[in-house]
């Protein structure tokens, strides 16, 4: 008979992770290196010194919520889906229990959630969904809001992994989480009907092999992985043990990191074989706004494109 496994749930996952946020990862890019070098998190998930990791803007001032309600309006159309107003609603309802301002960095990922809705019905409750790289929590919170009934799964360096799982507890009260280590612990977790977040260190990444995912969201952060940790990280959703997993990857067409490594996004290890459900230029990743007019500004040049696709993945042999 085998070991009783003793997850760690909650707070106590949160003070594990803060323990050991200063300790060398495998998986860390030479972007990675350097950002992670310029900021401090704690269990709560405050930050000290300065995060690359979006935008969580603490200004709730009337004006402020005006001025970005009235800057964001005309980027709406940039969405034309029909599932549109009620993700930005889920939002606006993270953002006030996180007592954040929804700025845009938030609303590109309500507007990410309209179009995966738009293709994907969400509904099984055997499968989970993963969340590779979360800024502050935003799409994994979305995604627990809308399908309440199915798993959430965040893998993420440890100090980014500290502020996803503190965020989302905010933005979903009452949330039960697990870390785990191990595959036996995530069999071991989703064994667990209370428990519906679930965090994975990137360098634990092989336990998600346990898990049947059935959707895989990956915003801008693929582009600053070594080629290697992009192709283990396609291995995983090929193989897990769900029926067919849908993968949706938002990233720069290219990027260079400070070590010389070239990032290519045609060059993720995508198949003939896999199902493209949407496929073009991220326009509300293109697009940004500020103070300054004329306001909106449009990102040109081949190095700044950023492109999304949603794609049914060939499965492999499990």
């Amino acid at each position: 008979m085998g070991a009783i496994l003793t997850l760690l749930t909650d707070q106590e996952a949160l003070e594990f992770l803060a323990a050991h946020a200063d300790e060398d990862e495998a998986g860390r890019s030479a972007y990675w290196r350097e950002e992670l070098e310029n900021f401090s998190v704690g269990a709560d998930g405050g930050v000290a010194g300065r995060a690359a990791l979006g935008n969580a803007s603490a200004k709730e001032t009337t004006f402020n919520k005006l001025a970005h309600a009235f800057l964001q309006w005309p980027l709406h159309r940039l969405a034309p889906f029909q599932d549109r107003a009620d993700s930005i609603r889920l939002g606006r309802l993270i953002a006030a229990r996180q007592r954040r301002q929804i700025t845009f960095d938030m609303l590109r990922q309500c507007f990410t959630l309209a179009l995966i809705r738009k293709h994907l019905d969400l509904g099984s409750t055997d499968e989970a969904n993963l969340v590779i790289g979360d800024g502050y929590g935003v799409m994994a919170s979305l995604l627990l809001l809308h399908a309440p009934h199915r798993r959430t799964i965040c893998v993420n360096l440890t100090k980014p992994l500290i502020l996803d799982l503190a965020y989302i507890r905010q933005g979903v009260p009452g949330i039960r989480l697990a870390l785990v280590t191990t595959g036996d612990e995530m069999k071991a977790a989703l064994a667990d009907k209370g428990i519906r977040l679930i965090g994975v260190r990137a360098d634990d990444f092989q336990a998600i092999q346990e898990a049947a995912i059935g959707l895989a969201v990956n915003i801008v952060s693929m582009q600053e992985m070594e080629p290697s940790v992009v192709e283990q990280y396609f291995n995983l959703l090929r193989g897990n043990k769900a029926r067919q997993t849908a993968f949706y990857c938002c990233n720069k067409l290219y990027k260079k990191l400070s070590d010389g490594t070239e990032l290519r996004f045609d060059d993720f290890p995508w198949r003939d074989n896999d199902s493209i459900l949407h496929n073009t230029i991220c326009p509300w990743s293109q697009w940004y706004y500020d103070k300054i007019p004329p306001c909106w500004h449009y990102r040109r040049g081949e190095k700044r494109v950023i492109w999304h696709r949603l794609a049914l993945l060939e499965m492999d042999p499990t």
